[in-house]
């Protein structure tokens, strides 16, 4: 498995919603890819950030920029 595939299949592993034989493919890549581990980290910290607060609007200039820049960021992977 490869770093994009393992970010198609995230949602699914964090739901638990996995095939297992994909499963156990993204965890062994995930064993050896630093980048990944913190997506997946970084992903799930994130889950539970916001089930355990009340979601704040972002203005919408703010949230313009920030989807043009993870958009730009997505592009270079």
């Amino acid at each position: 498995m490869d770093c994009k595939k393992m970010l198609e299949e995230l949602n699914l592993y964090i739901d638990g919603e996995l095939d297992k034989d994909l499963c156990q493919q993204l965890e062994a890549h995930l064993k050896g890819c630093d980048r990944c581990r913190i997506v997946l980290d970084t992903t799930k910290k994130t889950i539970k950030f916001y089930r355990d607060q009340t979601p704040l609007e972002l203005p919408t200039d703010v949230k313009e920029r920030l989807h043009a820049s993870l958009r730009a960021r997505w592009k270079k992977f």
